[in-house]
């Protein structure tokens, strides 16, 4: 499989981003400079693969609740 995309870890749970379903590592190269796993959907009428990696430099957006 050759993926075109990666997608950048967030501090909640990795969900599939095309149905939003839990995924399951299938391979975990974390220890590697990129910090890279392969994951897959497990809603089983998808089954998407994909890449997840670690960015130090990216935060994610707050949202601010404003009274």
């Amino acid at each position: 499989t050759t993926f075109t995309e990666a997608y950048i870890y967030s501090d909640q749970p990795t969900t599939c981003p095309l149905c939003g379903t839990r995924s399951q590592v299938i391979l975990n190269l974390s220890h590697t400079k990129d910090k890279t796993e392969v994951h897959k959907c497990l809603q089983s009428n998808c089954g998407y693969e994909f890449v997840m990696q670690h960015d130090q430099d990216f935060e994610p957006v707050r949202l601010l609740n404003k009274t």
